[in-house]
């Protein structure tokens, strides 16, 4: 067949297919994940962020093109789950600037939109990695592009990209030594392609596609994890509005990447919110005046003296009706973790991490619904990070998002919450406190993988350290020791085991006994976490 033009409706269809062909497909692209532990489903998070997707754009389908793109791209966004699915929803996004006002669409018109969502998904991420799914969908545009300028028919621009895009997803383990020491390809790569391939079929139907069979079952793990570093290599956090007209975001982000890290450009032509950690905040401020007015600076010392330690004891069931200047969100899975998390002050836990990464619009509800001026939020794995900050510009109200990998992190910056200080201060000694802590993870590997060295086999019991595979035993007890081997040190002085739901009592009071022997310098605190799949977090401070 070819096609020549397409419409909002057209649209609409192709994605739903798109998101059909990768539900069908999802389980295949899980087991791509480098991680052998029970959370790394890529394939699972992009469909589900897909399926929000396609329920905003059907609200809509009868519109012209452009209101359609915008839908289905706003959809995405509050969908979005896992670092994959905020990626996908960026491409989304970037092909709806390119298709705003447009009642259809040609092949070069799809072609500069998939262009676009490439350049938007790379701006959208710190320290773009070759290799992965931004790698895939860039060489998928070029190639459209390509075909597109020769000939008009749509099918065979997406053909062309879709041709280079498996070209180019067997190239990722060359590019990605990771990914080369798993025997993988990259998954949100292979992902993003099963759901073009489907977009293709959708294309090709004459009539709707019915979506009510796909709605998400119940899922028990989570997808791949991020390296986000929690060095404190600059010292000042900076933050600005900068107001003015014709506003280059990308000139603005080339600006201000050599000034420092953490680096946050996002807006439009007339607004544009700057974050960024840096030794010179002075020369960031100066530097964003090129464009226009400053307003809401915001510097923070992040190495200031930890202000004193206090614990907000509350009543959990009445904090969300009470009002406070500081509230607080947090995610975690655990009925023991929860009530934790409770106690030291949170407002509201939203069920996830570990084994179910939770929507930007889970998180956006969750902070809505605090009655608070600004709303911290933690959440407490590197793969919900990115949805998290999509929240920081959604909320109708100021949310800061502290970048917790961990509940062992969050427990520690919680020691550091005044639900009534300043907020800038506040962040700040929160987010001091948490980078000081050592953490640990104890699970077991879901499939066969070849990790730093490690030849690890499906069933085996595995330690994390910072979310780093350290070891592979067949005994949950010999793997705590090892890793409290490599953590301990003469500075420690405080060993926390959060123990998992199915680990008994009777084991773990064995464990501490164990433990105070070999360490008798240190004290052993356990707490019940009720976690899935992982039989002990752990802490060092």
């Amino acid at each position: 067949m070819s096609l020549t033009y397409i419409t909002g409706s057209d649209l609409v269809r192709s994605v739903k297919s798109g998101c059909i062909n990768l539900e069908h497909n999802r389980d295949s692209v899980d087991l791509l994940n480098v991680f052998p532990v029970p959370d790394g489903d890529t394939g699972t998070n992009m469909y589900l962020t897909l399926l929000s997707a396609v329920k905003e754009g059907e609200k809509v389908q009868d519109k012209p093109l452009g209101k359609v793109a915008k839908a289905i791209s706003m959809g995405s966004l509050m969908g979005a789950r896992g670092n994959s699915g905020v990626i996908l929803s960026q491409i989304f996004r970037g092909m709806a600037r390119i298709l705003e006002g447009k009642e259809e669409a040609n092949a070069i018109d799809i072609a500069l939109a998939l262009k676009a969502g490439s350049d938007t998904a790379y701006e959208a991420v710190m320290k773009p990695v070759e290799g992965t799914i931004l790698t895939v969908i860039r060489e998928v545009s070029r190639a459209c592009e390509d075909e597109a300028r020769k000939n008009g028919d749509i099918v065979a621009t997406l053909l062309a990209g879709i041709k280079a895009g498996h070209i180019t997803l067997k190239k990722t383990p060359m590019m990605l030594p990771i990914l080369k020491e798993a025997g993988v390809v990259d998954a949100g790569g292979k992902g993003l392609l099963l759901f073009l391939e489907g977009t293709l079929q959708g294309l090709a139907l004459e009539k709707d596609i019915e979506l009510s069979s796909y709605e998400p079952a119940e899922v028990d793990k989570v997808t791949d994890k991020a390296d986000i570093s929690l060095e404190l290599e600059f010292q000042y956090c900076t933050e600005v509005l900068v107001r003015g007209s014709g506003l280059d975001i990308a000139d603005m982000r080339d600006h201000l990447a050599p000034l420092g890290d953490s680096m946050l450009v996002v807006g439009d032509e007339e607004i544009v919110k700057v974050h960024i950690h840096s030794n010179h905040p002075g020369k960031v401020l100066e530097t964003c005046l090129q464009w226009g007015q400053l307003t809401d600076i915001k510097i923070n010392n992040m190495l200031e003296e930890a202000h004193e330690r206090l614990l907000n004891m509350e009543s959990p069931d009445e904090k969300t009706n009470n009002y406070k200047k500081i509230g607080l969100v947090a995610v975690a899975a655990g009925a023991g973790l929860v009530t934790i998390l409770k106690s030291l002050g949170v407002d509201i836990v939203v069920e996830g991490g570990q084994t179910m990464n939770p929507s930007t619009q889970d998180l956006l509800d969750a902070c809505n619904q605090i009655n608070a001026d600004a709303v911290i939020l933690l959440p407490n794995n590197s793969n919900i990070i990115m949805a998290a900050e999509q929240v920081v510009q959604l909320a109708d109200k100021q949310v800061v998002v502290i970048p917790t990998r961990s509940v062992m992190q969050a427990v520690a910056a919680l020691m550091s919450y005044q639900p009534e200080g300043q907020l800038d201060e506040v962040v700040q000694s929160m987010s001091e406190q948490y980078g000081e802590v050592k953490y640990a993870e104890v699970t077991h590997a879901v499939r066969d993988s070849s990790m730093n060295g490690l030849h690890i086999k499906e069933g085996d019991i595995i330690g994390l350290i910072d979310d780093k595979i350290e070891l592979a035993t067949d005994n949950i007890t010999e793997t705590v020791k090892q890793l409290l081997e490599k953590m301990v040190n003469e500075d420690s002085s405080l060993i926390t085991l959060y123990y998992g739901e199915e680990i008994e009592v009777s084991q773990v009071e064995a464990m501490k006994a164990e433990l105070e022997e070999i360490y008798p310098e240190c004290e052993v605190e356990l707490y019940w976490g009720g976690q899935p799949h992982y039989s002990y977090f752990i802490s060092i401070e």
